[in-house]
């Protein structure tokens, strides 16, 4: 198993820094590149008094794929030499432009998106339709990133939960390029090893070649503080999970791990569900 075919999902005018991981990222996988920008405004179709604009809407249609186009001939031109490119369309003047994203990535090994921006009028709502709807994994880059896709420590938080496991394996390919592999629990102390949620996949990952060490971070009502301080007093490079192990609704009404992964984040994140 590899990973050949990397999709970039961006909203015009997302930063820097997801673009520069994207391309660096495909470098080092001698991956294909396809990018699809996502306009950032999308419009209601009818207006206040009923009326369908079309002039309106062939004008902000016309302008978005000025837009995207300009997206992506400015990605294309850094890309590197052993990198090659593709632009694929998105229509986002419907409405729809989220939901033909889900569809889309299906299409790919995995997809790259960026977390909003601080000044950003974005929400998390295209990272969550590209990997609710699409069954692939995705990796999402924080706005402050600005080193380029590296897979020298890797951290897998490991719950033993069906996402967990369905991250991990997607994964895999990248853990076998890491010189350091961690599986992070967060359990009381006092656990015999042999207990641990983290014993048996540690073994599986061994017979896959992969030497992971099974890290046990003290008990925390903060799950994801203690996963992100954990993964920069370590210096990782990357944190691989499970994504909304509950409903998005259960999520967005109580919080969640995933939820505050994603405002919080200062590495890349590896996620699938």
């Amino acid at each position: 198993m590899s990973i050949k075919d990397v999709l970039l999902v961006l909203e015009t005018g997302a930063p820097q820094a997801a673009k520069d991981y994207a391309l660096s990222f495909a470098s080092q996988l001698g991956a294909h590149l396809s990018i699809a920008a996502v306009p950032a405004q999308l419009i209601t179709p009818m207006s206040a008094g009923g009326d369908y604009p079309y002039e309106l809407i062939a004008m902000i249609a016309e302008e978005a794929k000025t837009d995207a186009k300009q997206a992506y001939d400015k990605i294309a031109a850094e890309a590197p030499a052993n990198v090659q490119t593709q632009m694929v369309s998105v229509d986002g003047i419907s409405g729809l432009a989220q939901s033909e994203v889900g569809g889309l990535a299906r299409h790919f090994d995995l997809a790259i998106t960026a977390q909003a921006g601080p000044d950003s009028s974005s929400d998390d709502s295209l990272i969550n339709v590209t990997l609710f709807d699409s069954g692939r994994p995705v990796i999402i880059v924080p706005f402050i990133q600005k080193q380029p896709a590296k897979f020298g420590h890797i951290l897998v938080a490991w719950d033993g939960s069906a996402v967990a496991a369905r991250a991990l394996n997607d994964a895999l390919p990248l853990l076998r390029r890491a010189g350091k592999v961690e599986l992070v629990r967060i359990t009381p102390e006092g656990t015999p090893p042999e207990e641990l949620p983290g014993y048996n996949i540690s073994r599986h990952l061994a017979r896959h070649g992969i030497n992971a060490e099974l890290r046990m971070l003290p008990a925390a009502s903060d799950v994801s503080s203690a996963l992100l301080s954990y993964a920069a007093d370590s210096g990782a490079d990357l944190l691989v999970m499970g994504g909304y192990g509950h409903s998005r609704m259960r999520q967005f009404f109580f919080g969640g791990t995933t939820r505050d992964i994603l405002k919080s984040m200062t590495l890349p994140i590896f996620m699938a569900r």
